[in-house]
């Protein structure tokens, strides 16, 4: 580009302005938020607003307890204690598996009552009358 095209491009006063215009600001703004005065500001905000967020989750945890339905906590609660019952039974079947493979008996199962002698329609043999 020649200087006779830089200067013929109609948004150079425009982008001049906005470099200048964001200078000035960059600098107001540092000089504002490196100050203790700022960081104070700041830290008194997020705690504000902490507090605040805390306060609507203690109003959320008492309205649902009025209304008889679980809360967030609850929730997580329950979540977690059906989480360590999945890794106990985890556990279990782990133990059963090697318990089986150990005395290789898969298949055996122990019966209660009395033994079953009464065979089904299909396998009894008719006697005539």
């Amino acid at each position: 580009m020649s200087k006779s095209d830089a200067s013929s491009d109609p948004f150079d006063p425009l982008r001049k302005l906005v470099d200048d215009w964001e200078k000035r600001i960059d600098g107001v703004a540092n000089k504002v938020m490196g100050t203790d005065g700022f960081s104070q500001a700041m830290n008194q905000s997020q705690t504000l607003g902490l507090r605040i967020q805390q306060g609507f989750q203690d109003a959320m945890a008492a309205h649902l307890k009025n209304i008889n339905m679980p809360s967030r906590g609850d929730v997580l609660r329950l979540a977690e204690s059906v989480q360590a019952l999945d890794q106990r039974m985890a556990r279990m079947e782990l133990m059963l598996e090697d318990l089986l493979r150990n005395t290789g008996s898969v298949g055996t199962s122990v019966r209660s009552g009395p033994p079953r002698t009464r065979k089904p329609p299909s396998q009894r043999t008719e006697e005539p009358t």
